[in-house]
């Protein structure tokens, strides 16, 4: 399995361990991003967290391994229902949001696996572009280990690699 794929797969699940006093996941929606925010119309569950990997650059440390600085975002993202000012009948649902960001944080925090380190918080923005979400982008960091090319590849036909993807479905 590729090093984003494991990652993923290792993210998501961490992430669906937020709940709420009933053992249910708080989360109803954890994807890659695709800024799904800009036409949000029900076609997912809210709250949600997508992340955003950013570039990685690698440098080789070993024979066909690399590591990384890898960087990326999680955009973490709430309905807006209502004007949340301080006092009115909405203003929980905001503060709410902010709890959510605060879980996120605090889950993601050291969090670490076979092949990435501990990960820590970078940086924090609102994103105020969208009509009915309220969206906070909270950045990460961690150290990651690449070693797909010390993989043996169990099908070489002449000199031609020969994988197999999986269909994700």
């Amino acid at each position: 399995m590729n090093f984003l794929s494991e990652f993923y797969t290792l993210w998501a699940a961490h992430m669906l361990n937020i709940v709420d006093a009933n053992d249910k996941p708080i989360i109803k929606e954890l994807n890659f991003w695709n800024n799904q925010y800009e036409f949000y119309e029900d076609t997912f569950g809210l709250p949600a967290v997508f992340i955003e990997f950013k570039s990685i650059p690698f440098q080789t440390v070993g024979k066909h391994i690399q590591k990384a600085d890898m960087s990326f975002d999680l955009h973490i993202g709430s309905k807006v229902i209502g004007k949340g000012s301080y006092g009115n009948q909405f203003m929980n649902q905001f503060l709410a949001h902010l709890e959510l960001i605060d879980s996120v944080n605090y889950w993601m925090t050291g969090f670490r696996g076979d092949f990435f380190s501990s990960i820590s918080r970078t940086g924090f923005t609102a994103d105020q572009y969208y009509a009915t979400v309220i969206d906070h982008i909270v950045s990460y960091r961690c150290i990651i280990k690449d070693d797909s090319a010390t993989r043996n590849y169990t099908k070489v036909l002449g000199d031609k690699l020969v994988i197999e993807l999986s269909s994700g479905g």
